[in-house]
Protein backbone atom coordinates (compact mmCIF):
# COMPACT_ATOMS: atom_id res chain seq x y z
CA UNK A 1 0.00 0.00 0.00
CA UNK A 2 1.17 3.37 -0.74
CA UNK A 3 1.18 6.66 1.59
CA UNK A 4 -1.70 8.15 -0.70
CA UNK A 5 -3.61 4.87 0.21
CA UNK A 6 -2.67 5.01 4.01
CA UNK A 7 -3.53 8.62 4.28
CA UNK A 8 -0.16 9.81 4.48
CA UNK A 9 2.62 10.64 2.17
CA UNK A 10 2.34 11.70 -1.21
CA UNK A 11 2.49 10.12 -4.52
CA UNK A 12 3.77 12.99 -5.79
CA UNK A 13 7.28 14.52 -4.85
CA UNK A 14 6.57 18.36 -3.82
CA UNK A 15 2.62 17.96 -3.40
CA UNK A 16 1.92 17.60 0.51
CA UNK A 17 -0.55 14.41 0.97
CA UNK A 18 -3.23 15.21 -1.58
CA UNK A 19 -6.87 14.33 -0.52
CA UNK A 20 -9.33 12.43 -3.11
CA UNK A 21 -11.04 16.07 -3.41
CA UNK A 22 -8.49 17.48 -4.58
CA UNK A 23 -7.42 14.79 -6.98
CA UNK A 24 -10.50 15.71 -8.70
CA UNK A 25 -9.73 19.00 -9.19
CA UNK A 26 -11.92 20.60 -5.53
CA UNK A 27 -10.20 22.33 -2.92
CA UNK A 28 -11.88 25.21 -0.32
CA UNK A 29 -9.62 27.63 -1.48
CA UNK A 30 -11.27 26.86 -5.28
CA UNK A 31 -14.40 27.34 -3.70
CA UNK A 32 -14.01 31.18 -2.06
CA UNK A 33 -12.95 31.93 -5.55
CA UNK A 34 -15.63 30.31 -7.88
CA UNK A 35 -18.28 28.99 -6.46
CA UNK A 36 -20.34 31.74 -7.88
CA UNK A 37 -18.82 31.80 -11.23
CA UNK A 38 -21.38 30.45 -13.67
CA UNK A 39 -19.37 28.64 -16.03
CA UNK A 40 -17.27 27.42 -13.75
CA UNK A 41 -19.49 25.65 -11.90
CA UNK A 42 -21.85 24.33 -14.83
CA UNK A 43 -18.31 23.07 -16.33
CA UNK A 44 -17.17 21.57 -12.45
CA UNK A 45 -20.04 19.73 -12.38
CA UNK A 46 -20.21 18.12 -15.76
CA UNK A 47 -17.03 17.13 -15.03
CA UNK A 48 -17.80 15.09 -12.20
CA UNK A 49 -20.93 14.22 -13.69
CA UNK A 50 -18.85 13.08 -16.39
CA UNK A 51 -16.43 10.71 -14.42
CA UNK A 52 -19.20 9.35 -12.40
CA UNK A 53 -20.95 7.93 -15.75
CA UNK A 54 -17.80 6.81 -16.89
CA UNK A 55 -17.98 4.77 -13.52
CA UNK A 56 -21.08 3.09 -13.67
CA UNK A 57 -20.90 2.82 -17.58
CA UNK A 58 -18.01 0.10 -17.34
CA UNK A 59 -20.02 -2.11 -15.15
CA UNK A 60 -23.17 -1.12 -16.76
CA UNK A 61 -22.68 -1.03 -20.20
CA UNK A 62 -20.88 -1.57 -23.12
CA UNK A 63 -20.49 2.33 -24.28
CA UNK A 64 -18.41 4.98 -23.65
CA UNK A 65 -19.47 8.74 -22.28
CA UNK A 66 -18.61 9.76 -26.08
CA UNK A 67 -20.74 7.18 -27.93
CA UNK A 68 -23.60 7.74 -25.16
CA UNK A 69 -23.65 11.49 -25.98
CA UNK A 70 -23.79 10.29 -30.07
CA UNK A 71 -26.75 7.94 -28.87
CA UNK A 72 -28.92 10.57 -26.95
CA UNK A 73 -28.24 13.59 -29.72
CA UNK A 74 -29.87 10.79 -32.35
CA UNK A 75 -32.60 9.85 -29.81
CA UNK A 76 -33.41 13.86 -30.20
CA UNK A 77 -32.94 14.19 -33.17
CA UNK A 78 -33.17 11.25 -35.12
CA UNK A 79 -31.57 10.42 -38.32
CA UNK A 80 -28.90 13.41 -38.56
CA UNK A 81 -26.29 13.86 -40.77
CA UNK A 82 -22.59 13.28 -39.88
CA UNK A 83 -21.52 16.61 -39.85
CA UNK A 84 -24.62 17.99 -37.92
CA UNK A 85 -23.72 15.50 -35.56
CA UNK A 86 -20.00 16.41 -34.87
CA UNK A 87 -20.89 20.13 -34.90
CA UNK A 88 -23.84 19.25 -31.42
CA UNK A 89 -20.59 16.40 -30.17
CA UNK A 90 -18.49 20.02 -30.96
CA UNK A 91 -16.10 17.76 -31.82
CA UNK A 92 -14.27 17.83 -34.88
CA UNK A 93 -15.77 15.81 -38.46
CA UNK A 94 -12.70 13.16 -38.37
CA UNK A 95 -13.27 12.59 -34.26
CA UNK A 96 -16.37 11.93 -34.86
CA UNK A 97 -16.14 9.98 -38.14
CA UNK A 98 -13.96 7.52 -35.49
CA UNK A 99 -16.55 7.40 -32.99
CA UNK A 100 -18.92 6.74 -35.40
CA UNK A 101 -16.77 3.77 -37.10
CA UNK A 102 -16.81 2.39 -33.89
CA UNK A 103 -20.24 2.65 -33.16
CA UNK A 104 -20.99 0.94 -36.64
CA UNK A 105 -18.57 -1.75 -36.16
CA UNK A 106 -20.41 -2.51 -32.63
CA UNK A 107 -23.81 -2.25 -34.51
CA UNK A 108 -25.10 0.93 -32.77
CA UNK A 109 -25.29 2.82 -35.86
CA UNK A 110 -26.23 2.50 -39.64
CA UNK A 111 -24.97 5.25 -41.84
CA UNK A 112 -25.85 5.95 -45.43
CA UNK A 113 -25.80 8.30 -47.97
CA UNK A 114 -28.05 11.41 -48.34
CA UNK A 115 -30.13 10.47 -51.16
CA UNK A 116 -30.31 14.50 -51.25
CA UNK A 117 -26.53 15.31 -51.26
CA UNK A 118 -24.31 12.43 -52.30
CA UNK A 119 -21.20 14.16 -50.14
CA UNK A 120 -23.11 13.47 -46.88
CA UNK A 121 -23.63 10.82 -44.83
CA UNK A 122 -27.00 10.20 -42.75
CA UNK A 123 -26.43 8.48 -39.14
CA UNK A 124 -29.76 6.68 -37.14
CA UNK A 125 -29.58 4.28 -34.12
CA UNK A 126 -30.45 0.73 -35.02
CA UNK A 127 -32.58 -1.05 -32.40
CA UNK A 128 -29.88 -2.07 -30.59
CA UNK A 129 -28.69 1.14 -29.54
CA UNK A 130 -32.33 2.08 -28.52
CA UNK A 131 -32.11 -0.60 -25.67
CA UNK A 132 -28.61 0.44 -24.81
CA UNK A 133 -30.25 4.03 -24.76
CA UNK A 134 -32.50 3.50 -22.28
CA UNK A 135 -29.97 1.45 -20.16
CA UNK A 136 -27.68 4.60 -20.29
CA UNK A 137 -30.81 7.16 -19.12
CA UNK A 138 -30.89 4.65 -16.23
CA UNK A 139 -27.55 5.43 -15.43
CA UNK A 140 -27.58 9.12 -16.00
CA UNK A 141 -30.99 9.04 -13.48
CA UNK A 142 -28.46 6.95 -10.64
CA UNK A 143 -26.19 10.12 -11.41
CA UNK A 144 -28.51 12.54 -10.87
CA UNK A 145 -30.52 10.73 -7.63
CA UNK A 146 -26.94 11.24 -6.47
CA UNK A 147 -25.94 14.81 -7.25
CA UNK A 148 -29.89 15.86 -5.96
CA UNK A 149 -29.43 14.10 -2.90
CA UNK A 150 -31.29 16.13 -0.02
CA UNK A 151 -33.12 18.44 -2.34
CA UNK A 152 -36.84 18.54 -2.41
CA UNK A 153 -38.91 17.64 -5.19
CA UNK A 154 -39.43 21.56 -6.22
CA UNK A 155 -35.69 22.53 -5.36
CA UNK A 156 -35.03 19.95 -8.09
CA UNK A 157 -37.81 21.25 -10.41
CA UNK A 158 -36.81 24.75 -10.01
CA UNK A 159 -33.38 24.21 -10.77
CA UNK A 160 -34.04 21.83 -13.41
CA UNK A 161 -36.14 24.91 -15.44
CA UNK A 162 -33.08 27.61 -13.94
CA UNK A 163 -30.93 25.67 -16.56
CA UNK A 164 -33.13 25.48 -19.38
CA UNK A 165 -33.40 28.98 -18.94
CA UNK A 166 -30.20 29.85 -18.95
CA UNK A 167 -29.40 27.71 -22.09
CA UNK A 168 -32.35 29.48 -23.89
CA UNK A 169 -30.57 32.83 -23.36
CA UNK A 170 -27.37 31.29 -24.75
CA UNK A 171 -28.91 29.42 -27.41
CA UNK A 172 -30.32 33.40 -28.51
CA UNK A 173 -26.49 34.62 -28.14
CA UNK A 174 -24.99 32.23 -29.65
CA UNK A 175 -27.51 32.33 -32.70
CA UNK A 176 -27.35 36.16 -33.16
Amino acid sequence: MTGWERGGGSRWPGVPNPSLSRFFGYSRAMESESEKRLGFLVTDVGRLCGKRFDDLAKSKLDLTRAQCRALAYLGHHGEINQASLADILDVAPISAGRLLDRMEEGGWIVRRPNPDDRRERLVQMTAKARKALGQARLVGDEIAAEALRGFTPQEHEQLIALLQRVRANLVDAVER
